[in-house]
Order: C-alpha cells, then structure tokens, then sequence
C-alpha cells in the first residue's frame, strides 16, 4: 500500500514536470495538424486566363471564391468540378459580357457568359416569326459587344390581271368590194393573271417581285375578210357576194340594158335624192324609189355594185333602158357606154 502511494506521488510530480508539459503539447499539435491536413482541399481556380491555386476547408464553390476575395454576378457561371480521392478540384468562371439587340425600335443589353445569336435573342425575350431577319447567323457564337439587329419581315400577295392582245387573221375575197371588210369571227382579249409579292421589312414596302404568271384565259383570234372586187359603187349593204351574186336577194331582172349618165356636183334627182356613183335612175314603177339593189354583168367582167334606184328619165320610163348608172363624171360615162346587167333587187 505505501508503495503505490509513492508511485502515485511520483507520477504526479511527473504530470507537473516539463518534460510532460512538452509531450502533451506536441501530442495535440499533431492531432490538430492531422485534423486539419485531413479536411484542407486544393483548389484551382479558373477566372478568365488567370488561375489560381487556393488551398480551402470549404466545401462550397461559392463560398470558396468569397473566401478568396473573388466576386461574381448572377449571369457568370460557375463550374465546380467537386473534390477527388486526392483532395483536388478545379472551379471555372465564366464570366457574363454584354450583348444588344434591337427589336421593334427597342434596344435591350443582356448579359451571356456563352452561347449562340439565337440564345441572346431569346435572353431578350424577343421572338422571331418564320419571315424575320437577324444581321448576324442565329447559329454564330456569341463575342462580347456583338450587335444583333431583328428586322420584321413580312410578305404581302397580290394579283394583278392584264389583257392578252388577240390577232387579226385577214382574208381575201372578191365577194366583198374592195375597201369593205366583213367580221367572221369577232376577236376577244385573253387574260393573263399576274401573281406579285411585295416584301415588308419594318413597315417600308420594297419593290414588288414578279412570282408567277398564268393565263386564265387565251385570246381569240378575230378573222376578217377584205374585198378585193372593184367596183364603180362604194355603197356596201353587207351581202356576201357568192359567184357574183349576193346572197339572199329578192329578185332578179336578168339581161337589163344600162346606159351611164352624170350631173354637175350637188344635182338633185327624182326622189329627192342627191346625185352621186350609186344612185341609179330606174322606172319607178318596175322598181321603187329606194329600194337596194346589186348591179354587175353576168360574167362578172362589169361589177357597179351596190345602189339605190333614185332617180328616173324618159327611157327609162318607155322602156327602152332598164337602169340608167350614175358616174362621177361625162367622161366615165361615155366609157362604160350601153351595157348588159342583171339586176338583183335586194328588199
């Protein structure tokens, strides 16, 4: 019993000694480096082209970068790769620059770290119909201080009709007399159909672009006979003269005698008539004042044409000449002298 009264005395004395004070001290210095060897972490940081080796107890990416003195905003990013078996990890920053675009007469800035022409303009709540343009490719990665411009496009249709002029086909014919003309088929205008788009950039209208053209309608070709046949009456009562004959005529004197006869300028006749080539002198009451006829030789070698009978005389009314022929001169009426006609009356 005494003896381990000394022993207890003696390690007493021991526990206020130096040298246990000193070992004491040491055991927990290495305690407390071990500890703190064991939750100390190396960090690289990444902040642009700088980079920095931080050593951190931290677990946070952000409170890592606080502790270090480095702020960021909300629009940075901020990559962590997190700690290996090692201790190690990296934390990138990639830092937001600014960016316009201009919409509608607005202009915003928006902050991006990354990303397209197409992710800034919908970081500006900006929406692009199908026809809008960009100045820059939607697709091109994005450079800080790049100024995108929208420009709003639209397309206006419109359709617009034009005429298509119709031909004139001529033909020749010695049915008619020459000068006159007769329509078989009348001429019609064909339509062509104009499609026009007309591109809106911003409210101004460009200059509209042809798109496509179609015809809804061809023309129609007009056909035309022109006489050929001379003849002494230019009076046109627009029978088709078929073989020398018209056709649809009432009746007809064949074998009649005509003589010629002329009178000074603004003579009268019979009827009451002015004296001209056309209006002939007749019995009246073989053939009424009035009525139109077609005078020409059987042969068709003497053609006078069209005329009115409107005058008369005394052969005529005894019978001795069927149809006296106006001509516009003595002259012209010598020269065709006594001839041989038929006359068609034609009402």
């Amino acid at each position: 019993m005494r003896n381990l009264f000394e022993k207890v005395i003696a390690l007493g004395k021991f526990a206020r000694s130096r040298t246990f004070a000193v070992g004491l001290l040491s055991a927990v210095l290495a305690f407390t480096v071990y500890t703190v060897s064991m939750k100390t972490h190396a960090v690289y940081i990444r902040d642009g082209e700088q980079v920095l080796l931080k050593f951190t107890m931290q677990q946070d990416p952000q409170e890592i970068l606080e502790e270090n003195g480095i702020a960021t905003i909300a629009a940075d990013v901020v990559d962590f790769s997190g700690f290996d078996s090692r201790r190690m990890g990296e934390i990138e920053i990639k830092r937001a620059f600014p960016v316009t675009v201009t919409a509608d007469g607005e202009t915003k800035t928006v902050m991006l770290p990354e990303g397209t022409v197409a992710d800034a303009i919908a970081e500006a709540q900006v929406h692009l119909d199908e026809d809008d343009e960009v100045n820059l490719d939607k697709a091109k990665e994005l450079r800080a201080g790049d100024d995108i411009r929208v420009s709003r496009v639209e397309y206006v249709t419109s359709v617009e009709e034009e005429a298509i002029s119709y031909d004139v086909a001529q033909e020749k014919t010695d049915s008619l007399i020459a000068g006159s003309t007769k329509v078989l088929q009348k001429g019609q205008d064909g339509v062509r159909q104009l499609t026009w788009r007309t591109k809106v950039v911003d409210g101004v209208a460009q200059a509209p672009e042809l798109v496509s053209e179609e015809v809804a309608s061809e023309p129609v070709e007009e056909r035309v006979l022109v006489g050929t046949k001379n003849t002494v009456s230019k009076l046109d009562f627009g029978y088709t003269i078929e073989n020398n004959v018209p056709v649809g005529y009432t009746r007809v004197i064949s074998g009649a005698k005509a003589t010629g006869y002329s009178a000074k300028a603004g003579a009268g006749t019979a009827s009451g008539r002015r004296a001209m080539v056309g209006h002939v002198a007749v019995n009246p009451n073989v053939i009424p004042y009035g009525t139109k006829l077609y005078i020409t030789s059987a042969d068709g070698r003497f053609v006078y044409g069209y005329a009115i009978a409107a005058d008369t005389g005394t052969a005529l009314m005894d019978g001795r000449v069927d149809v006296d022929l106006f001509y516009d001169s003595y002259a012209a009426s010598c020269r065709n002298g006594v001839k041989t006609v038929n006359i068609y009356i034609l009402n």
